[in-house]
């Protein structure tokens, strides 16, 4: 399945503009600059990092002590024009344990200000998207963690809303389920609607999207394609690349020669990694190179173009900010 794309539009939907938030003396958000438009954004980092702070301050749940917030144009803190067009998944419980998936979701559409007939019917539709019709009768205490993830999803799919918040929507949830909610995450991308999906799962977010913002500790780190986020992360970091071979010590010998390999490390029976300051140049030579030492090469791999990777290096100690 292609991953969703940001939607080519200058339209911001969600600014935060120097935001930061404090809880007593822990730092929640700390001077967050961030643009979102139309389409899906991955918000990745470690538990504690500020996803779920970002979240809340969006929603208007959360003032922050400094800077500006606007969604649709507004600060959801202090208008309910705002709030109402926000959809937010929680990764917390918020359904009530003593009845029926289906009252509870007829419950939360009234609370948006559907009359009875009207939350009565988007409850169904949205146990149908997500599966759920045949255990709605069952007293939510009674379901599994994944089928409470699925619930909540089905208030974001159905509700009539242009920012949708999704925090840590796969958590619990097993792989059949999880391909299910994708899609449907997607479709709500595809439809023009503003979507968050905050999670530390980045094999997740891979799936659905090539645009994230990466936070550590409060901060945003990068924000933007990871096509373009690894490119950055190029020009100021080293890059690992994996060969296997069936004589990789005649490999290594070939590649030490080469003047833009920084090290070569033995890492196995038939595993070689070399370290190189420029990736470019690394993958023109490497065919001319394998090719004069006569080693039979099995594969070739980068151990760094993924998102876990960017991820990785701007997170850890000591790295600035791409």
């Amino acid at each position: 399945m292609s991953k969703a794309r940001q939607a080519e539009t200058t339209e911001l939907t969600v600014e935060l503009s120097q935001v930061s938030v404090f809880y007593g003396e822990v730092v929640g958000l700390s001077s967050v600059d961030l643009g979102v438009g139309p389409g899906i954004t991955g918000i990745v980092g470690p538990n504690g990092c500020g996803k779920t702070t970002l979240m809340r301050t969006l929603t208007g749940l959360l003032a922050p002590r400094e800077g500006q917030v606007r969604v649709l144009g507004a600060d959801p803190f202090s208008s309910a024009a705002a709030r109402v067009r926000i959809g937010f998944v929680p990764a917390t419980e918020c359904f009530l344990d003593a009845v029926s998936a289906r009252r509870n979701l007829e419950i939360a559409f009234a609370a948006r200000g559907a009359r009875p007939r009207l939350a009565r019917e988007q409850a169904e539709r949205g146990l149908e998207l997500v599966g759920l019709r045949a255990d709605a009768a069952r007293r939510y205490r009674t379901w599994s963690r994944g089928m409470r993830q699925r619930l909540k999803l089905a208030l974001a799919l159905v509700a009539d809303v242009d920012v949708v918040l999704l925090d840590e929507p796969f958590l619990g949830v097993d792989p059949p389920n999880r391909y299910q909610l994708r899609q449907h995450i997607e479709a709500l991308g595809a439809l023009g609607r503003t979507v968050l999906i905050s999670s530390h799962l980045l094999h997740e977010v891979e799936t659905i999207t090539d645009r994230v913002a990466i936070f550590a500790h409060g901060r945003l780190l990068g924000h933007g394609p990871v096509a373009d986020l690894l490119r950055e992360l190029r020009k100021n970091h080293p890059h690992r690349v994996r060969i296997r071979a069936d004589d990789p010590r005649g490999l290594m010998r070939a590649l030490v020669a080469l003047p833009h390999i920084r090290s070569v490390d033995f890492r196995g029976d038939d595993t070689v990694d070399f370290v190189t300051d420029e990736p470019d140049a690394a993958y023109r030579d490497l065919p001319g190179v394998i090719a004069s030492s006569g080693v039979l090469v099995r594969s070739v791999t980068s151990q760094d173009d993924t998102l876990e990777a960017l991820f990785r290096h701007v997170t850890q100690a000591g790295v600035a900010r791409l």
